[in-house]
């Protein structure tokens, strides 16, 4: 299994694993291609020979500060460790781009991914203002390098 940017022809094909993961994120390939082209989102993907096995979006949002949009792993290909692989791929990524730091919503049912979040120093900040497919949704930040977070006391 290998990590890397997700090209242009893999959008359609994340796209696709958005809308099932994610149904309330409208992100079509046109979209999605718009904003990678902008240098806003970047994309990786986890890939098994030439099967995408899951993805990390991580979007910059303003100076020194990005938000990963979304961390996915195929449910055939979960509970291998892909999804912690993905995550440290995409914040090894974002230090080396000099953010300070990285924000995330997570369900505050989905135990499974809060703790990796956790494992890698991510802390609960609060509630997000709405719910999200229904579900109630935390948000979790973490400082990269020495920075200590905004949110975080």
């Amino acid at each position: 299994m290998r990590i890397e940017r997700a090209s242009e022809e893999d959008l359609r094909e994340i796209s696709q694993l958005i809308s099932r993961e994610f149904p309330y994120v409208e992100r079509s390939p046109e979209k999605f291609g718009k904003m990678v082209g902008q240098g806003r989102v970047v994309i990786f993907k986890a890939v098994e020979k030439r099967e995408i096995l899951g993805f990390s979006e991580v979007q910059f949002v303003e100076e020194g500060i990005a938000r990963i949009n979304g961390l996915s792993v195929k449910e055939s290909w979960q509970g291998k460790g892909i999804g912690a692989k993905l995550l440290d791929h995409t914040l090894k990524f974002l230090e080396e781009k000099s953010v300070e730091r990285v924000v995330l919503l997570v369900k505050q049912s989905n135990e499974r991914a809060k703790a990796i979040y956790e494992s890698r120093g991510f802390k609960f900040i609060g509630l997000y203002h709405r719910k999200l497919d229904n579900a109630v949704v935390e948000e979790m930040e973490l400082g990269l390098g020495t920075e200590t977070p905004a949110y975080v006391s």
